[in-house]
């Protein structure tokens, strides 16, 4: 089992918050291990970019919540999620599906169902 802090409206680098979006920030080191795992898995010729966010599970991806009296409820709240070794990828991005029912929930109680994409652990993007 893994931790994450919960972290609504996020900020990239030198853009504006991204305002409808709740993501679960990860252990920065916990992404960099699997970003090299995958760089010694193909023979140290490919890397991974780390997400713009870094190591996260996005949990409302642009959604505008219906029970706008829940936003931010839970900012900076520690939560358990378990990452399950599935490595998968859409030859862009590559991830990891991941279980939390606290971000089920959360996404529930802010009026939203299930996630367009299934919960999972961003690691990285294009190989170089």
């Amino acid at each position: 089992m893994d931790t994450g802090i919960i972290r609504y409206s996020p900020k990239l680098l030198g853009a504006s918050s991204s305002k409808w979006w709740v993501v679960l920030d990860a252990d920065p080191e916990l992404g960099k291990y699997y970003r090299h795992l995958f760089y010694i898995h193909r023979y140290k010729c490919n890397k991974l970019q780390k997400p713009a966010w870094e190591s996260h599970i996005t949990i409302v991806r642009d959604e505008e919540p219906t029970n706008m009296l829940a936003w931010e409820k839970y900012d900076g709240l520690e939560v358990d999620f378990e990452i399950v070794p599935e490595f998968a990828t859409n030859g862009d991005y590559f991830w990891f599906p991941v279980r939390c029912k606290f971000a089920l929930e959360l996404r529930s109680e802010l009026g939203l169902g299930e996630p367009i994409y299934p919960l999972h652990f961003s690691i990285g993007h294009g190989c170089y």
